[in-house]
């Protein structure tokens, strides 16, 4: 997809699989039109008129609804996917493809799972993690800490197995409570101050201090918005039972929005870990255990 085509200010989900530059003149000019139209759709409507028009557009990609205070996506295999906002989008045009990018930008496919075993997921959102192994067939046992409560309820919703765990609190190195300065429209909520005006007191806690009876983690996934070294820190009691961890250390910390790589990379690598991986969709780096057949053998 060319750059240009975000000069237009088009939806990014409307421009999945288009290429502007590549486009005549007549077919160039009728995307964007229908592109601002799109665009005009999702700022102007909500909810069930929201739903109709986006079902207009894309009815051969399954089916959109608003129930019970959710956006709710239904695909075409009868899976339904809850967000508590226009969010949805991103499971929009192309559910498949947005399913397979969310597996690339964490790098699950280089991760050998196996039915039984156990992920854990930090800011885990609406549960897309769970959603894209489900997706592959996989059935694993499921640990998931949210601590925005609008949020942790489309995380339940999407996620009522029985080998399910759910946590509506936050992971750092301390257990306490904090601030979580919010931003649900984008999903980038965080406990660092990034100059949100909407703030709720949550609880949070160390992952070490929670998860004691579980031998072995197949991967530990930390998108925490710019505050993955305090993550890391609260799970360094168990890091000898984690095979992966897959870490976000993108330009999200702080008012600065800086990246949290180096401290994440020299925590990681100072106990043992090895970076094997980084996504070419975002800031996301694989890590394996050096020593972990030596630890739980």
């Amino acid at each position: 997809m060319s750059n240009s085509n975000y000069v237009i200010n088009l939806p990014p989900f409307f421009l999945r699989n288009k290429d502007l530059a590549r486009m005549n003149f007549i077919k160039k000019i009728l995307t964007v039109l229908a592109g601002k139209l799109i665009a005009y759709i999702v700022k102007f409507t909500s909810r069930n008129l929201f739903c109709f028009f986006i079902n207009l557009f894309y009815r051969n990609d399954g089916k959109l609804y608003y129930k019970d205070n959710f956006y709710i996506k239904e695909t075409k295999s009868d899976r339904k996917i809850a967000f508590n906002n226009k969010r949805i989008l991103r499971l929009v045009n192309s559910y498949d493809s947005q399913i397979q990018k969310f597996r690339d930008a964490y790098l699950l496919d280089m991760i050998n799972f196996s039915n039984g075993e156990t992920i854990v997921d930090c800011g885990a959102n609406i549960g897309e993690l769970n959603i894209s192994v489900k997706e592959k067939g996989l059935n694993l046992d499921y640990i998931a800490f949210e601590p925005d409560k609008e949020t942790f309820n489309c995380l339940k919703y999407n996620n009522p197995e029985k080998n399910s765990t759910l946590y509506n609190i936050g992971l750092s190195n301390k257990n306490t409570k904090q601030e979580l300065f919010l931003d649900s429209e984008g999903g980038n909520s965080s406990l660092i101050d990034f100059g949100s005006s909407k703030v709720q007191e949550v609880e949070v806690s160390r992952l070490d201090s929670l998860i004691t009876d579980i031998k072995k983690i197949k991967l530990l996934k930390v998108d925490a918005e710019g505050y993955e070294p305090e993550v890391l820190e609260g799970s360094k009691g168990i890091f000898d039972k984690i095979e992966y961890i897959s870490v976000d250390f993108g330009n999200e910390r702080g008012f600065e929005q800086e990246s949290t790589i180096v401290d994440v990379n020299k925590l990681l690598s100072h106990s043992g870990f090895s970076l094997i991986g980084m996504s070419n969709i975002r800031m996301v780096g694989l890590y394996k255990n050096n020593l972990f057949e030596e630890f739980v053998n």
